[in-house]
């Protein structure tokens, strides 16, 4: 996680990014066979905002081909042309990109499994009415989505649509480069500086981009809506359900305004209201990391061992991110290229902001406390080798369009309103609200929308929705950015809506709750009939890992192989080799009594030595795969708490390391006193020693690795 790109005014979006990831050419891309999209486009846009619009699309090769595995048919992909600024009678023509992910329903292979669509609740088969997905960001990559939503389970019986929008990926990103420009501007002293660099890169992408004939302007959420509508009509599609979470929230109410007899029914999770310029409450991010902080603490308190272990999360935050008040982290890197001066910076946006990031998911939730307290110490301790490894791990950071979000950022005036909310953040929270921005930084950012030409478009554009159409608004109680007062904000507005909130879940609990697909095809099946909501009695409270198993061989190895990837063959062979003569000898050790009782063979007198050596052996296993098996719950439950340890019951396997090495030395010191004492064979002599010294070696190799009890 290098500190540079990282936007302070933004930095709710920027640490998500960190979360965060085969199409074949096909003749004809399979569209539904409705009302032909030619006639269809050409009568709703002979007049109006789409009196410009072609309406055309052509096929495409995925521009993921090749990095994504998938089955011809599985995936497509186009380009929509469309006006850039349909505002404008001279503006030129851009094309976005598309993807179809088609519906996984499969009518031979699902007639075996009856039982399953029993247990759903739906009726087999295939829809005929599709799903548009508005991505969030705003900035998000269409490929993100692809991978996230493989096995969702609404493409069971449903396509779905996923518009790259404008300004986005392969829908013309007019700063592809935004933060691998100018490297040195990034070697900031100050936070103040750091600040200023993140506005630097802004203007310096926003004067190219119109230079090279970019309409800045065009990039907002009202076109972005337009866009929608006009995909909608090339499809020759009438209607079709919508669902969108978190900026693809706020697209949602535009489009609703757009289009609303083009919308069958809708689903909006992670909300944030239309006008969220106009009120100071919807723009506070400092705010609801508080209170998801306070959450996660009384969830806490509730668990004993947790309480005990890891009192006020909150407060522990706040106490890490003072030590780096006005004295920032600094590391040598090897990396000059990303870090000109030879130096990375870590200023306290890092340092308040990246338990944040875990919110998001409650998959993180379990180790959480247990991360937070471990990132606590490694700030105030200024950990020389996580900061190194994060600093280098990452180079260019950002997953998103940026100069997209700036736009959107400008134009939709939230430029302005994060001045108020900035401001009301700083007086309750000053410690979190000063670690990611300063009210002077602000405003700054506010005038740069004015001088590079993106004045906020009129705020009646963005009035709070009025609409009866079918609608489910979906929270997870726990969203750090986007929680359920915003929903409840724009509840009024939305006359058939039922309101739904996932306990215990994060940012976009309709995407990453496993029951939601099937919960998101019962409403689309039926939006008049009363919603099952059945899947959110599914969710339970989160069983932490306590104590979380610390140890610092990810940071350490890591480190290693982004400096010197030829160093980790030492390490490798050392575990490596221990690994594999302790399960060989595991293995033969305890087959090898059966076959001499078999062949009616006397063993060899050794003295206890072979005891010795099958103990090694089967507790250097043991510790295989305790240790094994930790690191791929670990790593289910969060990539990055593999930096900081592992679930509690790893200990077990540092534990029978230490019994395996013990064995192991006693294994040694028995095969010799037996071979002093009486004759051996050469291969049980061998092999006992071996089996000793692997054990021997494991123990070491985890002792040093920092995988040991103590």
């Amino acid at each position: 996680m290098s500190t540079r790109v990282i936007e302070p005014g933004l930095l709710s979006l920027a640490l998500f990014r960190l979360s965060w990831a085969a199409c074949l050419y096909f003749p004809i891309l399979a569209l539904p066979a409705q009302t032909p999209a030619g006639e269809a486009a050409t009568a709703a846009s002979s007049t109006g905002y789409f009196a410009r619009d072609t309406f055309r699309i052509d096929t495409l090769v995925c521009p993921f081909k090749g990095d994504i595995e998938y089955d011809p048919g599985d995936i497509e992909c186009g380009l929509l042309q469309v006006p850039e600024n349909r505002e404008d009678p001279n503006s030129r023509f851009i094309e976005l990109h598309f993807v179809k992910l088609n519906s996984t329903w499969d009518d031979e292979e699902e007639a075996d499994k009856d039982d399953d669509e029993e247990d759903s609740g739906l009726a087999p088969g295939k829809r005929d009415d599709p799903v548009i997905y508005l991505t969030g960001g705003p900035g998000a990559p269409v490929r993100y989505y692809v991978d996230r939503f493989e096995d969702h389970r609404i493409r069971k019986h449903r396509d779905m649509y996923i518009l790259e929008q404008r300004g986005i990926g392969s829908s013309g990103d007019f700063c592809p480069k935004y933060s691998a420009r100018k490297p040195e501007k990034y070697d900031d002293k100050t936070l103040e500086d750091y600040f200023d660099s993140s506005i630097e890169a802004a203007n310096d992408c926003a004067i190219n981009a119109k230079a090279a004939g970019v309409d800045l302007t065009a990039y907002n959420t009202i076109e972005n809506a337009r866009d929608v509508q006009a995909f909608r009509m090339a499809l020759g599609l009438e209607q079709w359900n919508v669902w969108g979470i978190s900026y693809g929230s706020i697209l949602g109410q535009a489009y609703i305004k757009q289009d609303p007899a083009g919308i069958r029914a809708i689903v909006l999770d992670a909300i944030v209201p239309i006008n969220a310029r106009d009120e100071t409450l919807f723009w506070r991010v400092v705010n609801w990391y508080d209170r998801d902080l306070k959450k996660l603490d009384e969830l806490c308190r509730r668990h004993d061992s947790c309480a005990e272990h890891y009192p006020n999360l909150g407060e522990r935050v706040r106490q890490a991110t003072k030590t780096v008040i006005d004295n920032p982290i600094v590391v040598d890197v090897k990396d000059t290229e990303l870090y000109p001066s030879g130096q990375a910076t870590f200023f306290t946006d890092i340092a308040a902001f990246l338990p944040f990031v875990f919110l998001y998911e409650q998959s993180n939730y379990p180790g959480l406390p247990g991360l937070i307290y471990a990132w606590a110490e490694a700030v105030e301790n200024r950990d020389e080798t996580l900061f190194k490894m994060l600093a280098q791990a990452n180079g260019d950071s950002v997953s998103v369009s940026q100069g997209m979000y700036d736009a959107i950022f400008c134009m939709d005036g939230y430029a302005e309103a994060q001045i108020a909310s900035g401001k009301a953040d700083y007086e309750e929270f000053p410690i979190l609200a000063g670690a990611i921005g300063s009210l002077e930084n602000y405003q700054k950012r506010a005038q740069r929308c004015l001088d590079m030409g993106m004045t906020p478009r009129d705020s009646s554009e963005y009035a709070p929705v009025q609409t009866d159409i079918p609608t489910l608004l979906i929270e997870g109680d726990m969203d750090p950015i986007t929680p359920p007062p915003l929903a409840k904000a724009i509840l009024p507005g939305f006359s058939n809506a039922t309101y739904v909130e996932f306990p215990y879940a994060g940012h976009g609990p309709s995407r990453s709750v496993e029951c939601a697909g099937d919960m998101l095809n019962k409403f689309y099946d039926d939006p008049t009939a009363e919603p099952d909501l059945s899947c959110v009695d599914e969710m339970e409270a989160p069983d932490f890992f306590v104590p979380l198993y610390t140890t610092s061989i990810a940071p350490r190895l890591g480190l290693i192989a982004i400096e010197d990837k030829k160093a980790l063959a030492g390490p490798a062979a050392w575990g490596g080799l221990s690994i594999l003569v302790t399960i060989i000898a595991f293995i033969f050790l305890s087959v090898a009594p059966i076959g001499r009782l078999i062949d009616k063979r006397q063993a060899a007198d050794a003295s206890g030595a072979r005891w010795a050596a099958w103990l090694a052996a089967f507790f250097g296993t043991a510790t295989i795969a305790i240790f094994g098996a930790a690191m791929a719950v670990t790593y289910e439950a969060s990539e990055v708490l593999l930096l900081f340890g592992l679930v509690p019951w790893a200990q077990l396997g540092a534990i029978a390391g230490v019994v395996a090495g013990l064995a192991g030395i006693a294994a040694i010191a028995l095969t010799i006193l037996a071979r002093l004492m009486r004759k051996l064979p050469i291969g049980t002599l061998v092999g006992l020693l071996l089996t000793g010294a692997a054990a021997m070696g494991l123990s070491s190799f985890l002792m040093y690795w920092d995988l040991g009890p103590f």
